[in-house]
């Protein structure tokens, strides 16, 4: 089971048009008197009414098989359990039950949601809200307006310091960013509001995001992936941080599998073995592409043919059996991170699939571009061709020698590119392993700088005493 939820979508205007979802709403609006949250005795079975309204929640909202509630119903379906659960799926999905500004109205004044003034919502500022100014603002909006739900369970909110509504409001304000750098939303137009629920089994935090640009922001799959991981490793950095230290055996396999790939193409070299055929035609073509091509040589620019030629080179790298390995491994710690926040055993696409690594398609752009300053530099044919009129070879003899030579260093060329090519990809799978324990590691300092300050505030001391720490990381 992860360590927390995240869950992400968009929040449609006007009011829910679902006929099969009129019962839950009737449900929210008798909730006190319903059977369904009656409970005559906690550890009885779960009623048949209860029983029946989570077939159909189940039904309707299978996401709803993530949450914390559902996993503590399988193991004891009491009533208890059977009311908290029904309880989470109906609050977890109130946006897709009522219209834009009624969903505003529940988040603040909901059973279980801490006031930030005169009621729940808060946002960037510490100045109240006037909340129905703000459901009228939400529900006239244009254009999308999506919803996060970030959610703890009981225990590790305490145990991580999120049973507060300060703590929080400060994680969302850091959170807020990287929202809006996966939602496509210039920080400039964000609009968002919150608020924190200090439910007993599970205190989370509604988040509401849109751009005053309507036409700006979209959310896809990698995006609501990012949005998950950022507030994963901000709760969690600790945890997280020592994940990547114990993870010294796969990084240290990822650096050897990397050196001796790199070992064997220097060998190939020297040996004057060629490379893949194929592998090398296709570098050979767009170079040649390459030269034709106007304006700027950036893949997302490129006519369609050309990109066509870069990605085939990216499929021929990413089949070497070593670079397989490294990113299997990869695949392998990125899985462990993973677990923090989902209990889903992750697909993970093909490695020139993975948008982790779309860059990889400008790096062979980029390098394939290096082997004409490669040749112009490294390359001198005149001592060879050189005539000479005392000379016993023939025209045809030296002009056969020079086309050789070229021929050679021509494939010298290419073989050094390939060299690259492999190299490059090699440290981009590596890289973005060290470039994630580093941020991790960054978020634990800096956490941890917050706390000597606020330690020392409390003692009546300066922020200025603490500098030199901060200074030495």
């Amino acid at each position: 089971m992860p360590k927390i939820i995240v869950t992400s979508r968009y929040l449609k205007s006007g009011s829910g048009n679902r006929k099969q979802l009129y019962r839950y709403v009737k449900y929210i609006a008798t909730r006190e008197g319903s059977v369904a949250v009656t409970i005559k005795d906690e550890q009885a079975p779960a009623t048949k009414n209860q029983q029946e309204l989570i077939s159909s929640l189940l039904k309707d909202f299978s996401d709803s098989k993530e949450l914390f509630e559902y996993a503590d119903y399988l193991e004891n379906p009491n009533q208890k359990t059977a009311s908290d659960f029904i309880s989470a799926v109906i609050d977890r999905n109130m946006d897709r039950l009522t219209n834009r500004e009624n969903y505003v109205g529940y988040l603040a004044n909901r059973p279980g949601a801490v006031k930030f003034g005169s009621h729940g919502l808060f946002s960037q500022s510490d100045d109240s809200i006037d909340l129905e100014k703000a459901a009228k603002e939400i529900a006239d909006h244009g254009g999308n307006v999506w919803t996060h739900v970030v959610s703890l369970r009981r225990d590790n909110a305490q145990a991580m310091g999120y049973d507060n509504l300060k703590a929080w409001r400060e994680l969302v304000k850091r959170q807020i960013p990287n929202i809006a750098k996966n939602q496509k939303i210039d920080m400039a137009n964000l609009k968002w509001y919150a608020a924190f629920h200090d439910k007993i089994t599970n205190p989370h935090v509604h988040i509401i995001v849109y751009s005053t640009n309507e036409r700006e922001g979209f959310l896809t799959n990698h995006g609501i992936e990012k949005i998950r991981s950022g507030f994963a490793n901000d709760i969690y950095a600790d945890e997280l941080h020592h994940l990547y230290a114990q993870q010294t055996d796969l990084r240290n396999m990822l650096k050897k599998e990397s050196e001796q790939l790199m070992k064997s193409l220097a060998e190939k070299i020297s040996q004057n073995n060629n490379f893949d055929v194929e592998l090398m035609n296709l570098v050979s073509k767009l170079n040649e592409q390459l030269s034709f091509s106007k304006g700027k040589k950036v893949y997302r620019y490129l006519k369609p043919e050309v990109k066509q030629i870069a990605d085939d080179i990216f499929a021929k790298l990413a089949d070497n059996q070593s670079i397989q390995k490294m990113y299997s491994l990869w695949c392998e710690m990125e899985q462990q991170k993973h677990d923090v926040y989902s209990s889903a055993k992750v697909q993970f696409p093909k490695l020139v699939d993975n948008m982790e690594f779309k860059s990889v398609k400008n790096m062979i752009i980029t390098t394939v571009l290096d082997m004409n300053d490669f040749d112009s530099e490294n390359i001198d044919f005149t001592a060879d061709s050189e005539l000479k009129l005392n000379s016993k070879e023939t025209f045809a003899e030296i002009s056969e020698s020079y086309q050789q030579n070229t021929h050679n260093n021509q494939q010298a060329v290419l073989a050094n590119t390939i060299f690259a090519l492999f190299a490059n990809l090699s440290r981009c799978i590596e890289d973005d392993y060290m470039q994630k324990y580093k941020s991790v590691r960054h978020t634990v300092d800096s956490r941890l700088r917050r706390m000597i300050s606020q330690k020392k505030q409390s003692l009546g001391m300066k922020d200025e005493q603490y500098q030199g720490y901060e200074q030495a990381y």
